[in-house]
């Protein structure tokens, strides 16, 4: 049976439950999460299958997007793992305020596509809502620069939420992996803030003291460099610091060309002080304690079919 056959079979059966079991009023849904669950793991392979054009990936994906969008739109889904999907994100900030489900979608271009949704605390309701991401990295010029919405996202993939406190509230720095063509990756450092009825935006300018070379760096800061090359960006929990490789070109005369870029063995970071990111120039990275996420940095994962990060738990 088809993988479209699958799907629709568990959906039929599904509504058939949930027309006879009361769930309107309010019952438990993780019967029917798990039910979601099932078919989105028979669909998630497809969406990046090497084997597939473009056109059949996307077709998979939007199909994909769709009924996870109805499982996160369910009752106490915000606390359900669904374990079972190894291709996407799932993190959850340290004080259980919001959760990211992201994932990136390989172009045989060597391009990406990048989709997800956030799960946020509404403190006025006192429930979970749900935002789709919607990528608008094609239409942003100076993209360092702006503060963004869900529907005009800059498409990444998350994998680390760090939590400060600034004025008595929290602020939530990400880290992410922005892969951009068959030249050129990006590794992204970005900020997630809500509003009063929990609706999230992204970018602000808490970064101070950054050098020249990160121009235009006021609301996040971007890095670009060698698709053949891996550069490290992660948190240290132990010194409270956000360290990175120091990016430079291979040679003299190829400055601004960051098909050439790559770490030139020096480690640079950002410290947390009164409210601010302050950048350190060449910090010791020993004794590093690293990212303690459930999914780590995914470049430095090895995904043999697509040369591309896939999440996979560890």
């Amino acid at each position: 049976m088809s993988i479209k056959k699958v799907s629709i079979l568990i959906l039929a059966i599904f509504g058939c439950l949930l027309s006879h079991s009361g769930f309107a009023s309010g019952r438990d849904s993780s019967a029917f999460l798990k039910v979601y669950e099932d078919s989105l793991k028979h669909l998630q392979f497809g969406r990046i299958d090497a084997h597939k054009t473009d056109r059949q990936k996307i077709a998979v994906n939007e199909r994909f997007c769709n009924m996870l969008q109805k499982a996160l739109s369910l009752p106490n889904s915000f606390d359900y793992p669904f374990d079972s999907l190894t291709t996407i994100a799932r993190l959850e900030s340290p004080d259980k305020k919001f959760r990211v489900i992201n994932w990136n979608l390989p172009m045989q271009d060597g391009t990406q596509a990048y989709f997800g949704f956030i799960q946020s605390y509404n403190p006025k309701t006192k429930k979970y809502q749900l935002f789709k991401l919607t990528d608008a990295s094609d239409q942003l010029s100076d993209p360092q620069s702006k503060v963004l919405t869900t529907d005009k996202w800059l498409g990444m993939l998350y994998y680390k939420i760090i939590e400060e406190k600034a004025d008595g509230k929290p602020q939530y720095v990400v880290l992410a992996w922005k892969g951009y063509d068959h030249l050129v990756n990006k590794k992204v450092i970005d900020v997630i803030t809500f509003n009063g009825d929990g609706v999230p935006s992204f970018g602000k300018s808490i970064f101070s003291h950054l050098p020249s070379s990160f121009k235009g760096a006021s609301k996040r800061i971007i890095f670009q460099y060698s698709s053949n090359v891996s550069m490290t960006l992660e948190y240290n929990a132990k010194k409270d610091l956000i360290q990175f490789d120091h990016l430079g070109p291979s040679e003299d005369g190829l400055e601004g060309q960051y098909q050439f870029y790559g770490p030139i063995f020096q480690t640079d970071g950002l410290a947390f002080k009164d409210g601010k990111w302050d950048f350190i120039e060449n910090v010791d990275a020993r004794n590093n304690n690293h990212n303690d996420s459930k999914f780590n940095d995914p470049e430095k994962g090895d995904n043999q079919e697509t040369k591309k990060p896939i999440y996979t738990p560890h």
